[in-house]
């Protein structure tokens, strides 16, 4: 599907590690045994404690294939803000691949598995001094701009850093950028590229968001026209740009229309930039991570109401919108979690609610979806697929909720071809691991104390 993104670019040699493009796909990996099939809660006559709230898969493997079939050969910068787990950080790092960052957390992040500076892009537009000395400290050259205020900020504060100018693009986005992000191409951007040169500012290429999510196939198409124009600007005062950024937005994997989002990405560079001497470069980062996750998460209670003269089940789930189920898109699908011994008889789905952990009435998970399931118990737990991108990232400690466990897994392939990488430290992967094992409790230690502070708040017995 995605294999025809972006291939062949001649100009650029394709990532350190090579997958044979007829290699047959991953197999398919067998359904993880969960812990509660034998060690999923511990029980006596007084209590019974589930061990483990939730869990996620990360198939290192299906990040692969999806920077494989989205940017083809152009050379990928990992937009990391989607999901920073290190896992697929040094699994970038082993690819060679470049990274967004957007703060001084996210450049320490990436720096710290040893990648090297010039292979970030400080990719916000907006920054605050303390940021720019900081990235510039730690051997970073390359940033990008918007407006004059933020020229005269890297003037000050950044000089001799190399700039691109970011763009706005108008899309069919569900998440716009271009109101926050990016300065008009018809009426800003010659004036900032003029600014810029008076300011003895470097500007040496174009960037570009088409926005998280974006629904129309030719924004890109679109940006890259516009990049264009700016290039021949810039050749005619006597000044050279060299890198064009066509940033993400790449649609998710399981969304129709990518292959002619790839084809106008193809079309439109052959005939805007031939030039081999232009540096191409892409920030997927939703289509990379978005399908290689997968969310198990178990059922604290259940109710069966009746509205509006029909009944619906109420799930109350051990996550939530504070948690990893912040954003539901209209792609994404949950179903019960079935285990392997259980038959292929279909059960019929009902109308439910699902929602989270705390006691907040706003914590709905998926209130836009009808989601129907069948009837479920606090036994059962819930899959929800496609939910690598904007969901980890966003677990908060709200309720002092334990944050979720992550079992990475790899084909063995894939494993062979990056383990030397120096982003990894020894054999941090086992083959054939004992999965039957639990995971660590998710519950909080015990505090033991004979000690208490003295309170008139004692409640009565």
């Amino acid at each position: 599907m995605g294999s025809k993104v972006c291939k062949a670019r001649r100009y650029f040699p394709g990532p350190p590690i090579q997958l044979s493009p007829n290699s047959a796909p991953m197999k398919e990996l067998p359904v993880p045994v969960l812990p509660f099939d034998r060690h999923g809660f511990e029980c006596n006559d007084q209590s019974c404690e589930r061990l483990l709230a939730r869990m996620w898969e990360l198939h290192l493997t299906a990040c692969t294939e999806n920077v494989r079939g989205v940017v083809g050969s152009i050379p990928a910068t990992s937009a990391i803000k989607s999901n920073d787990n290190e896992a697929i950080l040094k699994l970038a790092a082993a690819l060679g691949l470049g990274f967004d960052c957007a703060t001084p957390g996210e450049i320490y992040k990436v720096l710290k598995l040893g990648v090297h500076p010039k292979s970030i892009i400080f990719a916000s537009p907006i920054k605050m001094p303390e940021w720019m000395a900081y990235a510039k400290k730690s051997g970073i050259t390359h940033t990008v701009f918007d407006s004059s205020s933020e020229l005269k900020r890297i003037k000050q504060n950044w000089p001799d850093a190399r700039t691109l100018i970011r763009i706005r693009v108008d899309s069919e986005s569900v998440y716009q950028l271009g109101e926050k992000f990016g300065c008009d191409f018809e009426t800003e951007a010659i004036p900032l590229l003029n600014e810029a040169a008076e300011l003895k500012i470097k500007v040496v290429g174009v960037a570009f968001h088409v926005g998280s999510v974006c629904n129309s196939t030719d924004s890109h198409a679109a940006g890259i026209r516009n990049a264009r124009s700016l290039f021949d600007y810039e050749a005619s005062q006597g000044r050279e740009m060299k890198i064009v950024d066509i940033g993400g937005g790449f649609l998710s994997e399981k969304t129709k229309d990518i292959d002619k989002v790839s084809q106008l990405i193809n079309t439109s560079l052959e005939e805007f930039f031939p030039d081999k001497n232009v540096k191409i470069i892409a920030e997927p980062g939703r289509y990379v991570c978005d399908s290689s996750m997968t969310l198990y998460c178990s059922i604290n209670s259940v109710k069966r109401i009746k509205k509006d003269n029909e009944y619906i089940n109420m799930i109350y789930l051990n996550d939530g919108i504070y948690g990893t189920l912040q954003f539901a898109e209209s792609w994404q699908t949950v179903s019960k979690f079935q285990k392997q011994e259980s038959t292929n008889t279909e059960e019929v789905r009902e109308k439910t609610i699902l929602w989270g952990y705390s006691l907040d009435s706003t914590d709905r998970v998926m209130k836009d979806l009808t989601v129907l399931l069948p009837r479920c118990s606090p036994l059962d737990w819930l899959v929800f697929p496609i939910r690598g991108a904007y969901s980890i990232v966003f677990c908060s400690t709200f309720g002092c909720f334990q944050q979720p466990q992550i079992r990475p897994v790899v084909s063995k392939e894939l494993w062979l071809k990056i383990k030397d990488s120096r982003a990894y430290q020894g054999s941090e992967f086992v083959e054939s691991p004992d999965i039957s094992e639990p995971f660590s409790s998710s519950i909080p230690p015990f505090v033991t104390t004979t000690s208490y502070i003295e309170s008139t708040a004692s409640l009565p017995l």
